[in-house]
């Protein structure tokens, strides 16, 4: 097929190089007809080779999947921590109060716990790997900040999915911070949770439930509730009979909490049912001095001995035990934070041993968490560091008010004020659209391509549409990225008909359709224009609602799977580009005066880049269920049988309720005209015989014509005017002429008036004949105002009949690009896999090659269904200024309303105020390199919740008592310094 597509390229070169537009258009066409082509083959390829699975299969592929996803979010972590570096820090645990934990006959130990080897204490390393490995263990593991709790359960994750086999149970971290056990029963959190975030298990299992629900259901979820301490105090009794009660007995769980919390819990509610209670116990000061010693650089002595800059540091804490220096750091999360200030030997941790600044606990806690970040970015110089760390605290705050953790650039438009947040998606599709346009002579393009009168009304029509925009964005998407239902769609029409309804009631007042109305004609000033851009640009947001674009938009995937799709796209978008790239050269080269031949080509280049930077590509993870051959092009068909249904339905409902009303307001606002027969106004002379009203004048009036050709009624524009789309590839007798008429003759029958131009003078090329009778409604600026009305009097039914019918037929239209949008969005709009997304970064390339590919296909596909509008003869109601103006904008708004367009939105406001850098995403892999962030998913996280509280001015919550809720805190404090401080898994 490809070698087809470009033999027929090289036929149009040859036999149409002479003509540079004709070449352009059939070049576009034979790229439509390659999409066709392969849509047709992918659908009768079918889903041959795809063998039907079993429920139980599906649910054990989406364990396998998420267990994927968990395992390398918490390796990575591990990693990232240092866990191996090199040992973890040495944790003692111990049992906790026995009338904490159920009676030792109810527990159930098909191998018990580890002897304790000193005086009743064990290595927290010892633990994980042994209740990993039992099947039907639960237990509960106490510690107070910093204590650990968070390595132990990232440790047990890691040694249960060690022990895993496909198909069996994943260990899942769930922090509790944010479930109510009064408003929530426990399953119906924890799957709502898992489906949040991990989108892919949001997908339905069957009629009743999701697949997360359904995991949960068959025991292929093992729960790690992290952090009950976070639950509110007064919730804790009945957290605690959730967990009885909706939780089987041989569910392997795990529960971490500090101790005062748990201790509440048992006394309101119960124990754990089957449950051993552990208790961390702190470092001493032995253990926290060995690990520092042992990862500080060594330094050189005059005698010969080994030490560290510790060395004289640990020797004073031992004389001085209980110095609130030496008891903070029986918190490993402190030792860990002191090895990463004064480990690498550029600070000197002797300053900890100043009495009058580090009186307190908390104050060296403080300290050591303010120098962490600065430490970090030591080597990055002082300003620099400086930097860093006013920008990861701008980031921790926009994080504490938003109560989440998680860092994921498709979010970061939350640090946008509202205003630009609603208002800059059409100013972004206003710069993409210009940076189509730019490679067209500029002068040409606002002549051919704006057919404006002014600059104010230009600014105005871009203003409109701006606005338009914003609203449509705010109102017309769905707030969820799944298809529309029905209470959506009856929502959206209701709301595109009123105001629809009051834009074009604005339209009739300001401006004058008493003559009729016409797409692309001259208006009255700058408010018809402003109020045209606004309904304009607010079709867009009703096309992308109906197809599913959601409000908050998230990152996509490539729909090509396999090595088969991701040829076809490649062959796809070498055609495209090679033939966009000739036909914008020969346009640029002057060999061509047709504006839209650069144009055309201009957008089948990019769209042909983005084809073949996608199908040169892997979209990452398939996902859970990798679409077969054929799925894109049904995706795509049902997308256009039922968005065309919905949007002609909404199309020609919302237009016949918009020319209703202007005729209605056009007929109300027409005031009884005074008879001007038989007397001369401003040199016009009018006369009324036989039922025809005329307005003659000698006087010499210059203008312009077009003629649409095809028998289409010449269309005059008034001089200081231009008509849009003088020129049209393919439509060869379509032009514009100047002229100049000796007499000027309006003629009126039943209100519908016509001006007939007696003409002068030759155009180039051909000239119109001598007596031309042309549309009239644009020259009526050169009429007394007084003989508008009188030509235009007539019944009501006439003003209705010269406005309604365009705009119907304008429904119409929109109808039929509206669907190809649904189609191409149904068919290309892969959610990303951002639960195994390899990172950031990778996501967010992913994503942009996505949107622009979807964008680019978006624009050809509203253009090839345009095209037989554009080329009806006659052009009637302008409609073919409609289809040349339609589909080059739909392209960039589906470009700014994608998750790239709003960060790219949001990455510009911040950089340009100064509060991040322009180089965002490098900015947070280079702190996730130092240590300071790590990676989940898609997202970036901090290290520790207690660094990020920290940063954002609440550091002070982290001494709270145990048991004190907390919600505006978010997820629960860091544990371990060498762990993350809060396990949660990616969400959108």
């Amino acid at each position: 097929m490809s070698g087809a597509a470009l033999a027929a390229l090289a036929a149009v070169l040859r036999f149409w190089w002479s003509n540079a537009a004709v070449a352009g258009v059939l070049i576009s066409a034979i790229g439509a007809f390659l999409s066709v082509a392969a849509l047709v083959a992918d659908i009768l390829r079918g889903d041959a080779d795809q063998l039907p699975r079993s429920a139980d299969a599906d649910r054990r592929r989406a364990a396998d999947a998420l267990a994927e996803a968990v395992h390398e979010q918490w390796a990575a972590e591990a990693r990232l921590r240092r866990l191996q570096d090199p040992v973890p820090i040495e944790v003692r645990w111990a049992p906790a109060d026995r009338r904490l934990a159920d009676h030792t006959e109810n527990i159930r130990r098909p191998h018990p716990l580890p002897a304790p080897r000193e005086a009743g204490a064990e290595s927290v390393e010892d633990v994980p790997g042994p209740v990993a490995a039992l099947p039907g263990r639960r237990l509960v593991v106490l510690g107070g900040t910093g204590a650990g709790k968070s390595v132990f359960a990232m440790r047990f994750v890691l040694g249960r999915l060690a022990a895993r086999r496909r198909g069996g149970a994943v260990p899942v971290i769930f922090p509790l911070a944010g479930w109510d056990p009064w408003q929530a029963g426990l399953r119906d959190w924890l799957s709502d949770r898992l489906a949040t975030d991990y989108p892919p298990l949001a997908a339905p299992a069957d009629e009743r439930r999701t697949l997360a629900r359904a995991l949960l259901d068959t025991g292929l979820v093992l729960p790690v509730l992290d952090g009950f301490d976070e639950l509110a105090r007064a919730a804790y009794g009945e957290a605690v009979r959730r967990l009885n009660a909706e939780l089987d007995v041989d569910l392997p769980l795990l529960v971490t909490s500090r101790p005062g919390a748990w201790a509440e819990a048992v006394a309101e509610g119960d124990v754990l049912t089957a449950a051993e209670v552990v208790e961390l116990l702190p470092l001493d000061l032995a253990q926290a001095g060995a690990h520092l010693e042992r990862t500080a650089r060594p330094l050189h002595t005059a005698d010969g001995t080994r030490a560290t800059v510790w060395t004289p540091v640990l020797r004073e804490f031992a004389e001085r035990p209980d110095s609130p220096p030496a008891r903070a750091l029986a918190s490993p999360l402190m030792v860990s934070l002191a090895r990463a200030v004064y480990g690498d030997g550029s600070g000197d941790p002797s300053e900890l041993l100043r009495r009058e600044r580090f009186a307190t606990v908390a104050a060296v806690e403080e300290h050591l968490l303010g120098a962490f970040v600065p430490a970090s970015f030591a080597d990055s110089g002082p300003r620099a560091a400086a930097a860093a760390q006013r920008r990861l605290a701008l980031l921790a705050r926009s994080l504490h008010q938003r109560d989440t953790r998680l860092l994921a650039w498709w979010e970061l438009d939350s640090m946008v004020p509202r205003a630009l947040r609603v208002y800059a998606p059409g100013l972004l599709s206003m710069a993409v659209l210009s940076a189509l346009v730019l490679p067209v002579t500029l002068a040409r393009a606002a002549g051919e391509l704006a057919g404006v009168q002014d600059t104010l009304s230009v600014i105005a029509t871009l203003f409109g549409q701006t606005l338009g925009f914003a609203f449509g964005a705010a109102r017309l998407l769905p707030p969820a990225a799944s298809p529309p239902d029905r209470r959506f769609l009856a929502r959206q029409l209701l709301v595109t008909v009123s105001v629809s309804a009051l834009l074009w009631a604005g339209f009739a007042w300001a401006d004058d359709l008493r003559f009729g109305f016409r797409f692309g004609s001259v208006t009255d000033g700058w408010v018809p224009d402003l109020l045209g851009g606004c309904l304009f640009s607010l079709l867009f947001t009703v096309f992308f609602g109906m197809a599913g674009l959601p409000r908050r938009p998230v990152p996509l995937s490539l729909p090509w799977t396999g090595a088969a799709g991701r040829a076809a796209a490649r062959a796809l978008g070498t055609a495209l580009l090679l033939g966009g790239v000739i036909a914008a050269g020969t346009a640029l080269s002057a060999r061509s005066g047709d504006p839209w031949t650069a144009v055309v080509g201009t957008t089948c280049a990019g769209a042909g880049t983005a084809l073949m930077v996608s199908g040169a590509r892997r979209a990452g993870h398939e996902g859970l269920y990798p679409a077969g051959a054929g799925r894109v092009a049904r995706r795509f068909a049902a997308g256009v049988v039922r968005g065309t249904a919905a949007a002609l339905l909404l199309g020609v409902t919302a237009c016949t309720a918009a020319g209703l009303t202007a005729a209605g307001v056009t007929v109300l606002a027409s005031r009884s005209p005074a008879h001007p027969a038989g007397r001369p106004i401003d040199g016009w002379r009018f006369t009324e015989s036989d039922g025809v009203r005329t307005a003659t004048t000698s006087r010499p009036l210059r203008g312009t014509l077009l003629l649409p050709g095809g028998g289409g009624r010449p269309v005059a524009y008034p001089e200081g005017t231009r008509p849009p789309d003088c020129t049209i590839p393919l439509l060869h007798h379509r032009r514009c002429l100047p002229f100049t008429a000796r007499h000027t003759t309006f003629e009126s029958r039943q209100g519908a008036v016509v001006v007939r131009l007696d003409l002068t003078g030759k155009a180039s090329g051909a000239t119109p004949p001598p007596s031309t009778v042309a549309y009239a409604a644009n020259l009526r600026s050169v009429l007394p105002r007084t003989a508008r009305g009188w030509l235009t009097r007539g019944p009501a039914r006439g003003v209705l009949e010269r406005i309604l019918p365009p705009l119907v037929a304008g429904g119409v239209l929109v109808g039929v690009v509206g669907g190809c949008v649904c189609g191409v969005y149904r068919a290309l709009s892969v959610p990303s896999d951002i639960m195994r997304a390899a990172g950031p970064g990778s996501s967010l390339r992913t994503d942009r090659t996505a949107s622009f590919t979807r964008g680019g296909v978006v624009a050809l596909l509203a253009a090839a269904v345009s095209a037989p509008v554009v080329a009806l003869p006659g052009d009637w109601g302008g409609l073919a200024s409609v289809g040349t103006q339609l589909w080059l904008p739909l392209g960039t708004a589906a470009l700014a309303l994608s998750a790239w367009g709003r960060f790219t939105v949001a990455r510009v406001w911040l950089a340009v105020t100064g509060r991040l850098p322009w180089r965002l995403m490098s900015f947070l892999e280079d702190a996730h390199r130092r240590g300071v962030l790590r990676r989940s998913g898609a997202c970036f996280e901090f290290r520790h919740q207690r660094l990020q509280s920290h940063l954002a001015g609440s550091g002070s919550q982290g001494h709270d008592a145990p048991g004190t809720a907390n919600r505006a805190r978010g997820p629960r404090d860091s544990s371990d310094p060498a762990s993350p401080a809060e396990p949660s898994p990616p969400r959108p």
